[in-house]
């Protein structure tokens, strides 16, 4: 009788067992799958995608590092005299009406701030930056174009604000429009930002003042631009050089025809813009709404360089390379619809044959708190040198200062002088 029931020979068999279903299966050999032939193949190129991504991570980091935004002017909203009552003196072209001219009345100081008033009532924002961007007119004597913008990075914003060239502005020259402030000061900038500061309340942190070269080359810079032009424009111009022939309708501009664009006034038949200046600048406003929505798409990032280039060649400006570069940074990252275009609100007046742009202060002053002024502090007729008209008695400004009529230029007696000579 067999007690197990066998030989034995089975429990000692020498031949392998079969793994269970579903057991351990072998591990695959990893360094005999790195050396696999696909993979000699894919080595090199994939240690050199490697260290492009390596180097343009290296890049960002080191270019992040640099770019950085201006300084930031810290003096808070501008202080005026004291407002003096306004003494006019009568004149050969001054009414009886004129001799009683007083000064126009300037808002109610605000009230002592309240101890225990919500925090944020002075001081300045973070992250909002202001600016001013001038444009020479065709003789590079007065300013064509005068620009105040603030950007406020954090809420993504730019505004932009245009101030027409014939605005009023309290100059002791005879031709007080804003035009001519940075020639009569003899191109000094600094003179220039506070006779800005009357107007607007406050020290701008930074200026660019372009040429027709730069438009023209950041135009080609981002291929061109679309626009429907508003209006047919012929005009020539042999002693500038200057030949304008841009039809009417949508088309695709280069950065010549887009300098030509922005310069139009009148055309050779005489007419021009139906409302002058204002109508001028509408154009200018659109236009650079085109630009700027062209070069916010993903497209035109690449050229960020390009741009820096032609700033720094093309324009003068207190700004240095890493400041431009946070600009078009922040610039880029914003939505087209938060770059936005103001013009200042007044309306025309004459004074002795010259044309002026009158503020309308109630207006303006709303608009500088609303878009320009990087203060919580609001801004108010007591932090502005503005000019109002007085009619033939001359004006008064804002300070209660009296500018006599005989302070402005005669414009009728200088054409006279100039079709005499």
């Amino acid at each position: 009788m067999k007690l197990f029931g066998g030989t034995g020979k089975q429990l000692h068999s020498g031949k392998p067992k079969k793994a269970d279903e579903g057991g351990a299966k072998k591990k695959p050999d990893l360094q005999k799958l790195l050396h696999a032939p696909i993979w000699r193949k894919l080595r090199i190129p994939l240690i050199a995608l490697g260290c492009v991504v390596l180097f343009f991570l290296l890049a960002l980091l080191i270019y992040t590092i640099w770019e950085k935004p201006p300084a930031t002017a810290q003096d808070g909203p501008k202080t005026q005299p004291t407002a003096q009552p306004a003494v006019m003196t009568l004149t050969p072209e001054a009414t009886p009406a004129a001799q009683t001219a007083a000064p126009l009345p300037t808002s109610t100081p605000e009230p002592s701030p309240d101890p225990t008033a919500a925090p944020m009532t002075s001081g300045r924002k973070e992250n909002v930056y202001t600016f001013v961007i001038l444009a020479y007119d065709q003789l590079e004597a007065n300013t064509d174009t005068v620009l105040v913008g603030r950007m406020d990075t954090d809420a993504g914003t730019l505004d932009m604000v245009n101030l027409p060239r014939d605005t009023l502005v309290n100059v002791s020259w005879g031709v007080k429009k804003l035009s001519t402030v940075l020639a009569s000061e003899r191109g000094d900038m600094e003179r220039f930002l506070e006779h800005l500061g009357n107007l607007v309340g406050f020290t701008a942190d930074c200026y660019a003042i372009v040429n027709i070269q730069a438009v023209e080359k950041l135009v080609d810079c981002i291929g061109g631009v679309s626009y429907n032009v508003p209006r047919d424009m012929d005009y020539d111009d042999p002693t500038q050089d200057l030949y304008i022939h841009i039809p009417k309708g949508e088309q695709r501009l280069n950065g010549e025809d887009a300098v030509k664009v922005l310069r139009f006034r009148m055309g050779n038949n005489g007419t021009g813009y139906p409302n002058g200046d204002l109508g001028r600048i509408a154009t200018q406003q659109d236009f650079l709404k085109s630009i700027a929505s062209q070069f916010l798409t993903l497209g035109n990032i690449p050229n960020m360089s390009n741009a820096i280039d032609i700033f720094q060649s093309n324009i003068q400006t207190d700004l240095n390379a890493s400041n431009i570069a946070f600009f078009l940074r922040e610039f880029l990252k914003m939505d087209k619809e938060n770059v936005r275009f103001h013009t200042l609100p007044g309306n025309g007046v004459l004074i002795r044959g010259g044309s002026y742009w009158e503020i309308d202060l109630d207006s303006w002053v709303e608009i500088v708190n609303d878009y320009l002024s990087p203060y919580y502090q609001e801004i108010t007729a007591d932090n502005l040198n503005i000019l109002q008209s007085a009619g033939t008695a001359g004006a008064v400004s804002t300070t209660g200062e009296a500018v006599p009529i005989e302070s402005f230029l005669d414009f009728d007696q200088y054409v006279r002088s100039l079709n005499n000579g």
